[in-house]
């Protein structure tokens, strides 16, 4: 046992001539206690022959001796050990003591185990029997007819659930049988030899009362156990009969919200009761019994309880063979383990289901029921990072994907190992496969796309915001620095990753490329020497004497043009390091557009020389597709050698087909509208040669390309002859909303009559999905009014904790957008109708939708469209689930949903129903909606669990102890924000109470003083608070633990014994000192044999009593005559005295 108050190690061992020996370890050194047979004379005991250990907690142990008698035993710091109690348990005359084969104290209460299967138990502090268990017959009473009787006989183990609703034994034969205690003693009330029947009244009252008076009626209810009632109607009386018919018998003693141990003596068992109405064994009524598949010479030798689950541990002899078993009492299946090589278990008598092992090369636990990333993700949130870093390396387990969440705490926290921890899990996002390169990944699956769905681009968000709120901050600066050094070391990995994978940049790479170089741009700006635009307002930061490299590269810099500049920069891939630099230089260039440009015109110039590797590598290093840009300056250029030069660069990398299409004739006015863009007037002759050769690209423009010219040239009346789909393409292309618009509206003009008359073309489904090129922004304007006319066309036209809905199995995967837009409109115009099948049909249709094509084209955003536009959340909980089966579930609480209260209550009441255990997706909502005292809950949760942490391991001033006290400081004062902003004021003083006694005990620890604060049981706490230097952090220490000391105590220790009085004047700041705190000192000092210079304190400390009489009597008891003369002759004091001494 490990004793906080004074830091201390004990161990109790027993020797094989059933001597005790107590060891006490304070750091290096021990002291030992012999405890001989001569103390347990108290028990009647005259020879100990067998002597067990029971329980050693603290300084408190019970001892079991020759199998009938339990000794409670004390220990006291320099001091014999002292017999609290001692008593024989009586067993039945049938129960020899050989029969005895195990032992178990739980809650004050001994459990006594015989071979045959029966559990007696005793008072442990009085030896009186409480109750009896017969786990053979209860089990076989209740098997049905055709059940086969299971052998149950040789017990030899067995352990109570810390609840002491639960218990399983264990045979000979590796057989074991869990019973639910509660459901026993409801079966088999008489067995219980301890309950207190609750009395009543007598049915006539001993006073005679008016029998028609209300007191009389309150009186009768009261014995007859009913409530009075007014309403007497007969809805209330069948109410009243149904409750009765529901309720458990009368009979037993035992109910279902009452545990059988509620009348047993022990205040242990007052504290488990109280907490077992809120706990239920999952032990079916009957019992279960299991068979364990380990060896026959196997024999179980340690045993773990819980209400849900048995961990048995087997170990053959000479621990050749260990094997555990661990047996879910939910679902009645058992996983085993079986350690490779020998192992020897180890026992630890605490609560927690702990199954460790001793190997040879360390210590081992095996975890059951968990999987390997919730561990990592518990680990996260309760622990740090760099603990989950060491267990994934000391298990050889690769980096798993850490959630957004964990960063979010970390960057709240400000725990810079889960920030590295989590981008060390994103590094190898953008790497390609071994021997692949990134150019040859599907286009499906593009690097943007990878950014989102790894939620790279949301974490990115975060850390520079988070840099950007510590940076302003002057006490998170060095944070705020040392979190800049991780993300742009991090950023600019993955472009490094980028641009060596490939020899080109494909349109999703130079995206890729382009999003990560805006971050570190923007995030170069809190760099410490980034250079800023000087100016009469800009204070430069002093030159170092010796300069950095880049500052040197500056100076090689200062002496070329800015085309040089930026030549170089492209070049060597320093283009950041180029911006920063013409950024001091205040030149346009420094934004990313311009250099590029600049970069173009550069490129352009090494063509023009013929300098083909040059610019290719200037056009790479910008992110250019090389090939695309090569294609423009063809198209582009008027120099008829370099386009020929391009041209046939092209031709040979099979990038222009060896083939020129004629220009379409079809259309009239095309060739003279070519004419007129190219700048051609009169005759063919009298053009320079670039007009013809701008002519001749012109031709090779694909027949939808020379329609969409012409349609620039032409007025809205001309266009109804047009090809709708190159129509549709040339307006959205445009952004034309004005003219789509019109052209939408001519569909209600016509009255779903396709064949109407208008200037505009007919518009069909398939011309807009399959021609719109547009913003996301213009798109859903489109759709919107397209589903409300079209919606117009359908009610004209017979619009059955019409209808885009027989027709859905069949809808292209290109009109999804629409299809949802409309089956919410569907809903709409339904619900407001009350067309109840019509509802029925839309949910039948959105449910296929999503299952069909939504889900599984990952289509998610369209999902969480459909369920918050049509709203029936009970109905659709699939999307719930599809979006939580495929790790989308934050979707839904990205846009505007926190004022969607109905969207809220749905989520909440998903979670509890379905996703009970997940407490990730539980903090995701709670963040989302603002729901403050949750969130402060859970954060009050991790830094009670970090102290349980602390307090598992042993004392030690340590910088990891500072670090995690650290950690908890942050966590509670989080804490108390959020519910005060909830205003939960009660929660958040006990949080800033706690704050404050971890404030207190950094301030030890950072003064070198070994003091322990916090962890404290309440028997330490006066000794603590005595040996505090300070008032103030007596006070802090007794707010925290809700404590109320002994103050004489403390004040006569702390100012009579050592003459602290600053200690006196501290304590008067924070509270009054009254008449009998004076006279308990005086009492402490009358009864104990202090020294010399405690009667001048005392009497120094009489001189603060207010109140005469006390102060007069005080001095008086002491001898401190000189006092008492000056008070009797001082005038404003006599008189008073001289009354109150003539009438006593």
């Amino acid at each position: 046992s490990h004793n906080g108050a004074c830091g201390s190690s004990r161990l109790l061992a027993v020797t094989s001539e059933c001597e005790l020996t107590l060891y006490d370890y304070v750091g290096d050194d021990c002291a030992c206690t012999n405890l001989h047979q001569c103390h347990f004379d108290c028990a009647g005991v005259s020879e100990v022959l067998s002597l067990r250990i029971l329980s050693l907690v603290d300084a408190r142990c019970f001892l079991l001796l020759n199998s009938s008698a339990v000794v409670q035993l004390r220990w006291i710091q320099g001091a014999e050990p002292e017999v609290l109690s001692c008593s024989s348990i009586a067993l039945p005359p049938e129960v020899p003591l050989d029969q005895c084969a195990n032992y178990q104290l739980c809650r004050g209460t001994l459990f006594v185990l015989t071979t045959a299967g029966v559990i007696y138990v005793f008072d442990s502090a009085e030896g009186k029997q409480l109750a009896t268990v017969d786990l053979p017959s209860y089990h076989t009473a209740c098997l049905g007819e055709d059940e086969p009787v299971p052998l149950l006989e040789s017990f030899g183990f067995f352990h109570v659930s810390p609840d002491l609703c639960t218990v399983v034994a264990a045979t000979q034969s590796n057989t074991a049988l869990a019973v639910d205690l509660n459901h026993y003693f409801r079966m088999y009330p008489a067995h219980l030899l301890c309950r207190l029947v609750p009395s009543r009244p007598p049915f006539k009252p001993q006073e005679p009362w008016n029998q028609d008076s209300l007191l009389s009626s309150t009186y009768s209810h009261t014995v007859l156990g009913t409530s009075f009632s007014t309403d007497w109607s007969w809805e209330a009386r069948l109410t009243s009969l149904y409750k009765k018919a529901k309720a458990s018998p009368s009979s037993s003693p035992q109910t279902l919200g009452s545990p059988w141990f509620k009348d047993f003596p022990h205040f242990e068992c007052t504290q488990a009761a109280a907490a077992a109405k809120t706990s239920k064994s999952s032990v079916p009524s009957g019992g279960l019994t299991m068979h364990f598949s380990v060896p026959n010479n196997a024999a179980p030798v340690l045993l773990s309880v819980s209400e849900f689950s048995t961990v048995v541990t087997f170990v053959c002899p000479g621990n050749g063979e260990t094997a555990v078993a661990f047996w879910d009492l939910q679902s009645q299946t058992v996983t085993y383990h079986r350690p490779t090589s020998p192992s020897v278990p180890v026992q630890r008598t605490a609560e927690e289901q702990l199954c460790l092992f001793l190997k040879t090369s360390g210590l081992y636990l095996v975890l059951f029921a968990v999987s390997q990333e919730e561990l990592l993700n518990r680990l996260m949130v309760f622990g740090s990072a760099s603990t989950v870093d060491s267990l994934c390396h000391l298990n050889e387990w690769g980096r798993c994907s850490i959630p957004i969440h964990a960063l979010q705490a970390g960057l709240k926290n400000h725990q810079l190992d889960t920030v590295d921890f989590f981008l060390k899990s994103k590094k190898n996002i953008l790497s390609p496969p071994t021997g692949y390169t990134l150019s040859d990944q599907p286009a499906a699956v593009s690097t943007q796309s990878q950014l989102k769905s790894e939620d790279l681009i949301p974490s990115l968000d975060l850390l520079r915001c988070a840099i950007k709120e510590t940076h302003i901050e002057a006490q998170s600066r060095q944070f705020s620095e040392q979190l800049l050094s991780i993300t742009l070391a991090f950023l600019n990995t993955q472009v490094r990753v980028v641009l060596s994978a490939t020899e080109e940049l494909d349109e999703n790479l130079r995206e890729c490329v382009a999003i990560l170089d805006r971050y570190i741009s923007d995030l170069r700006t809190f760099m410490k020497r980034y250079p800023w635009q000087t100016g009469p307002d800009t204070s430069t930061p002093i030159p170092s004497p010796t300069p950095a490299p880049e500052e040197l590269e500056y100076e090689d810099w200062k002496s070329l043009s800015m085309e040089e500049v930026v030549q170089r920069a492209v070049l060597t891939k320093q283009i950041p390091r180029a911006q920063a630099y013409l950024r001091s230089r205040s030149h346009p260039e420094q934004q990313l557009e311009a250099l590029r440009s600049t970069g173009l015109r550069l490129a352009f110039s090494c063509l023009t020389r013929r300098d083909l590797e040059q610019a290719t590598a200037l056009l790479r290093n910008m992110g250019f597709n090389v090939k695309k840009q090569l294609h423009n300056i063809c198209l582009y250029t008027d120099d008829r050698d370099l386009r020929d030069f391009v041209y046939t660069l092209l031709c040979i990398w099979s990038f222009f087909a060896r083939r020129v299409p004629q220009m379409a004739q079809t259309e009239p006015g095309s060739t003279s509208l070519l004419e007129e863009l190219v700048g051609q007037r009169g005759s063919r002759s009298e053009q320079p040669l670039w007009s013809l050769l701008r002519l001749d690209w012109a031709r090779q423009w694909d027949h939808n390309t020379q329609k969409v010219i012409v349609l620039s040239r032409l007025q809205d009346s001309a266009v109804s002859s047009s090809d709708p789909g190159v129509l549709w393409s040339y307006l959205t292309s445009l952004h034309d909303e004005q003219r789509v618009t019109k052209w939408i509206e001519t569909l209600a003009t016509q009255n779903g009559d396709p064949s109407s008359t208008t200037q505009w073309p007919t518009l069909a489904a398939n011309v807009v999905n399959n021609n719109t090129h547009c913003s996301a922004h213009m798109r859903d304007h489109i759709l919107h009014m397209l589903a409300r006319y079209i919606l117009f066309w359908d009610q004209l036209c017979n619009f059955h904790r019409k209808f885009l809905l027989d027709q859905i199995p069949t809808v292209p995967l290109g009109e999804l957008r629409c299809t949802v837009e409309l089956l919410i409109l569907a809903h709409d115009c339904f619900s407001l109708t009350c067309n109840m099948e019509g509802i029925v049909r839309v949910l039948q249709a959105a449910r296929h939708l999503s299952h069909a094509h939504l889900a599984h084209s990952d289509h998610y955003s369209l999902l969480v469209r459909l369920l918050t536009g049509i709203g029936r959340y009970t109905d659709m909980t699939y999307i719930f689930d599809l979006l939580n089966q495929n790790h989308r579930f934050e979707m839904l609480l990205r846009k505007k949903v926190e004022s969607n209260s109905r969207l809220k209550t749905a989520l909440l009441d998903y979670i509890k129903r379905c996703l009970p255990a997940d407490s990730e997706k539980y903090n995701m909502v709670a963040l989302c909606f603002s729901m403050c005292r949750e969130i402060g809950e859970n954060l009050e949760g991790a830094a009670r669990a970090q102290l349980k942490l602390i307090e598992s391991q042993p004392w030690a001033v340590t910088p990891e102890l500072k670090s995690s006290l650290i950690k908890v400081l942050t966590l509670l004062k989080d804490a108390a924000e959020s519910y005060s902003k909830d205003s939960c004021v009660r929660q958040a003083a006990r949080c800033v109470k706690l704050a404050k006694l971890v404030t207190l005990q950094l301030y030890f620890l950072n003064h070198e003083q070994d003091q322990r604060v916090i962890n404290l049981h309440q028997s330490d706490l006066i000794g603590v608070i005595v040996a505090l230097p300070r008032c103030y952090q007596a006070f802090v220490l007794s707010e925290a633990y809700d404590y109320s000391p002994d103050w004489a105590e403390v004040l006569y220790q702390k100012v009579i014994l050592s003459g602290d009085f600053a200690y006196l004047d501290e304590f008067r700041l924070h509270r009054t000192l009254p008449a009998s705190l004076f006279e308990e000192i005086s009492i402490k000092l009358t009864h104990n044999t202090p020294p010399s210079s405690a009667g001048q304190n005392l009497k120094r400390l009489l001189q603060h009593c207010e109140d005469v009489y006390t102060y007069y009597k005080l001095a008086y008891e002491h001898k401190f005559f000189d006092v008492a003369n000056m008070l009797l002759q001082d005038s404003k004091t006599s008189s008073y005295l001289n009354d109150r001494l003539g009438t006593r």
